[in-house]
């Protein structure tokens, strides 16, 4: 589950979904004038989803500085 939410895995979970839009098209599942519909509901529901998972975590109070991680992680 960890690699599905790393970038790596993201970027392959978005492409899947992208590629998938035309080939139902294409088998009819879904009709053409609503593939650029199915797209913006992907765009509006998996990007943010997977992005709010790796949110980085904020201080307990302005001084706490221990749960903010490193630059560069």
């Amino acid at each position: 589950m960890d690699w599905l939410l790393s970038r790596e895995g993201r970027k392959w979970i978005y492409g899947v979904c992208l590629a998938a839009v035309p080939v139902l098209v294409l088998y009819g599942v879904i009709d053409e004038q609503a593939a650029p519909l199915w797209i913006a509901v992907i765009a509006a529901v998996i990007a943010p989803a997977t992005a709010l998972t790796h949110l980085t975590p904020v201080p307990v109070e302005p001084d706490d500085m221990s749960t903010v991680p490193p630059e560069g992680e």
